[in-house]
């Protein structure tokens, strides 16, 4: 599976807790030779090393670690790792009475080995990816026909669904007549023609918004996207543009690398969006840094935005005034009953159940704050 397989309900399932033992394995993966010929070696490593721990665990009952022995076997984890298919990361997520899940995702920072046995699945990276390659509805205008495209870490997936692709429903009459259309004035007539058939690619894209409301990439002829800006409610949700004629014609690779530049785009002002924010909020005394000071935040449903540095990490738990108590569990050792491995993840799935902007940054970018750092709402 893939990010772009991670709806809002899969998460919810993903982050759930679980009961003892659930096993997540992480590791980087490569895309070409020579790099990826050490994928499997690593793999195996880290499967070894779970069933070794597992073993050692006295807290695994005898029937659980038999199940998760067989689900930890290399030839079941391997057919679901598509080596063929690799990107930069690969997280393996197993439980005693469900069925193994092997996931591929792509992300822009160096990916860790991890061994996590506990009660609940590590999905942060997974959050981090899927939140980097954020998904895009991509709506191509054209005359012809109009197609809609699911963009997902620049990739492209045509939807043929929420009557996609859409031809226009009414017939030009001048292609019925013979020869040039001399001395005829059809520029009220075809204006009329694109607003009908500009409204009809309307109405179905909110069908797809309805069933996943992402932000809108807009491709096609000034024509065609100044009569969607006109009479469209989703105009607001368009975050970039490609002016392109006949971009219905062209190949999903050569649109993909189209709108490569776009979506840089996109990334590059959402970036400098989260500084300014955070330069605002320091302003106006809507700014809150370090573990604990967001932790309280998020809880009290008050962030509005956390940034979160990708390598912070730290073992807590959270007593029953939801308060955090940070705990200092060595590297490699199992943590004390009630406690978390790494309650960032916690923080990251609280924040995100609270409608809160979680974005990922790399280390270092947030020297003054300890690894995390976030705006208030009010």
């Amino acid at each position: 599976m893939r990010t772009s397989d991670l709806t809002p309900a899969v998460l919810k399932d993903l982050r759930r807790p679980r009961p003892f033992p659930a096993i997540s394995l992480l590791m980087p993966t490569h895309r070409a030779r020579p790099d990826n010929e050490q994928d499997r070696i690593r793999l195996r490593n880290l499967l070894s090393e779970a069933v070794r721990r597992l073993k050692e665990d006295p807290e695994v009952d005898r029937e659980s670690r038999i199940r998760l022995e067989r689900q930890l076997g290399e030839d079941t984890v391997l057919r679901l790792f598509d080596a063929q298919r690799a990107e930069d990361g690969l997280l393996v997520l197993l439980a005693p009475d469900e069925d193994p899940q092997a996931w591929q995702f792509i992300s822009p920072h160096d990916i860790p080995e991890r061994v996590e046995i506990t009660t609940t699945y590590l999905t942060r990276n997974l959050v981090a990816a899927h939140l980097y390659a954020r998904p895009y509805w991509v709506l191509v205008l054209d005359q012809e026909e109009s197609r809609l495209y699911l963009a997902h870490a620049g990739s492209l997936t045509e939807v043929t669904a929420h009557g996609f692709p859409a031809k226009p429903q009414v017939p030009d009459q001048a292609d019925a007549l013979p020869g040039p259309a001399y001395g005829t004035d059809r520029t009220g007539y075809r204006a009329a023609r694109v607003g009908q058939y500009v409204s009809d690619v309307e109405e179905r894209l909110a069908r797809a918004m309805t069933d996943r409301n992402l932000p809108l990439v807009l491709v096609g002829s000034p024509e065609l996207t100044t009569a969607f800006g006109k009479i469209s409610r989703h105009a607001g949700a368009t975050v970039g543009g490609l002016e392109l004629t006949g971009a219905e014609k062209h190949a999903v690779p050569q649109l993909e690398k189209r709108l490569e530049s776009v979506f840089r785009r996109i990334r590059e002002d959402r970036a400098q969006q989260a500084r300014a924010d955070l330069d605002a909020a320091r302003g106006r005394k809507a700014y809150v840094a370090g573990l604990a000071e967001v932790w309280n935040t998020v809880m009290d449903h008050r962030a509005a935005l956390v940034l979160v540095e990708e390598g912070l990490r730290a073992a807590g738990r959270a007593d029953e005034n939801h308060q955090l108590h940070v705990v200092d569990v060595p590297e490699g050792e199992p943590a004390p009953e009630g406690v978390e491995t790494d309650i960032v993840d916690s923080l990251v799935e609280a924040a995100l159940d609270a409608d809160t902007e979680v974005r990922f940054v790399p280390d270092g970018t947030l020297p003054d704050s300890v690894g995390i750092a976030g705006t208030l709402r009010y």
